[in-house]
């Protein structure tokens, strides 16, 4: 996906070349060379900080809050990379048709979900979360894998 495309679904700004990426991170100590990196902001950190760090590691691109214009890099600027986030997988789904399978319940929602994905990859190609990060966060980098 190209990064103007990207950067018109995250209702972004994109500042340097327009790039075709197709790998994501969101954590530096993670991040392999050719990622673009989503810093994302919690209660404790500003991932904006380690713009400069993901580049030095090999990340092509960044999306973030806050253009550094120092970095060679390109960056893509938006309001909130939590909601781009969600933004950008729900575009990268939508360029496939797939088939979705959701589990709800109080329990045995991890363990069930393991088991369909075991009989799906029975079949072929199945994508399904790694342990239990179904949430904002990780349903979305689920989807970018």
């Amino acid at each position: 996906m190209k990064l103007s495309v990207i950067a018109q679904k995250t209702q972004g700004q994109l500042f340097g070349q327009d790039l075709d990426v197709c790998q994501f991170s969101t954590d530096t100590r993670t991040l392999k060379a050719g990622d673009v990196f989503i810093a994302l902001s919690g209660a404790n950190f500003d991932a904006n900080s380690f713009v400069a760090k993901a580049q030095q590691l090999g990340a092509v691109a960044a999306i973030v809050t806050q253009y550094q214009a120092d970095l060679p890099l390109s960056q893509i600027v938006v309001a909130n990379t939590q909601t781009a986030l969600g933004l950008l997988a729900k575009a990268w789904r939508e360029q496939f048709e797939l088939m979705r399978v959701a589990m709800t319940g109080s329990s045995g929602k991890t363990t069930t979900k393991e088991l369909t994905a075991s009989i799906f990859r029975q079949a072929g190609e199945t994508l399904a979360t790694l342990g239990n990060k179904n949430n904002e966060i990780g349903v979305p980098l689920t989807l970018l894998r």
